[in-house]
């Protein structure tokens, strides 16, 4: 009897030590859990932050303007008593150089002005200003963006003709940009075009055909070597273009009017108000 109740005692003790066991098994698995979850879930926390990070890094504008864009509207309406009253500005001889036998390039019976450019290049930053303001003396451009192009001494405010449409009376105008503001590839010249850039020595940005010239030096040189445009927000630009006196609106209103001067020559001095306007007028000196 007694022997029967110390087997029992034993098989009790036995039975208690293995759920105490399985009790601190279970324990230390649920702690396991839990260390588990926590980590887990700061994981998902951390990759949610990066996830944000990259997201605003890829929305942040690359190349895109600082301080806003509506300079592009006003590159588009520069009044035509600015451009008068400036002439040939800073701009005393033309950009352009004549091209031996060389034809007015037709498409769709109008002349036809060619451009290349890359949105990383600082040149073309200060190019598009004026080739801009020219054109919509011609007609008008839609999808036109602001950008930002580098330079040594700051960054440039500017416009991309990358996604922007050109519709005119007078002109085909056909403009690239074939690199962005990191040097990757964006657009690709047609076989035309690409022939036309071969055949009459392309050799940099910006570069623009109009059948008769080519320009491949800056329109803005004189504007170049003064710093004034460098690290400044578009719209400051702009706005100083109504003070036909300052260097801004000398060195761009001046190029625009030489540039308007060279289209007309191309449109048979079309349409005539443009093309009779004093600014214009003055300009065409400077062609001879």
């Amino acid at each position: 009897m007694a022997k029967a109740d110390k087997q029992a005692g034993a098989a009790q003790a036995s039975a208690r030590a293995r759920l105490a066991e399985e009790r601190r098994k279970a324990e230390a698995q649920s702690r396991r859990n839990k260390m588990f979850g926590i980590a887990a879930g700061a994981v998902a926390v951390l990759l949610v932050a990066v996830g944000v990070i990259i997201a605003i890094g890829m929305n942040r504008p690359q190349g895109g303007a600082g301080g806003g864009s509506g300079y592009v509207a006003a590159l588009q309406n520069v009044p035509a008593a600015d451009l008068d009253a400036v002439g040939v500005g800073a701009l005393p001889t033309t950009p352009a150089e004549p091209i031996a036998g060389g034809s007015v390039q037709m498409e769709n019976g109008k002349p036809r002005l060619l451009y290349i450019g890359a949105e990383y290049c600082s040149f073309c930053g200060y190019t598009r200003w004026p080739l801009t303001i020219a054109l919509e003396r011609f007609g008008d451009f839609s999808g036109l963006k602001a950008g930002q192009a580098p330079s040594n001494a700051g960054m440039i405010p500017t416009v991309s003709y990358k996604d922007a449409t050109y519709t005119s009376d007078h002109l085909v105008f056909k403009g690239y940009e074939l690199k962005d503001a990191q040097g990757n590839d964006i657009q690709k010249l047609t076989p035309e075009d690409e022939a036309i850039a071969r055949d009459h020595g392309m050799q940099g940005y910006p570069w623009l055909y109009w059948g008769t010239h080519t320009s491949g030096t800056p329109f803005l040189q004189p504007f170049l070597q003064s710093g004034a445009m460098p690290g400044k927000t578009g719209d400051s630009v702009a706005a100083k273009l109504a003070d036909t006196s300052s260097p801004e609106a000398q060195a761009i209103l001046g190029a625009a009017n030489v540039t308007t001067a060279q289209i007309c020559a191309l449109t048979g001095d079309q349409p005539g108000d443009v093309c009779s306007a004093p600014g214009v007028v003055a300009a065409k000196a400077v062609l001879g």
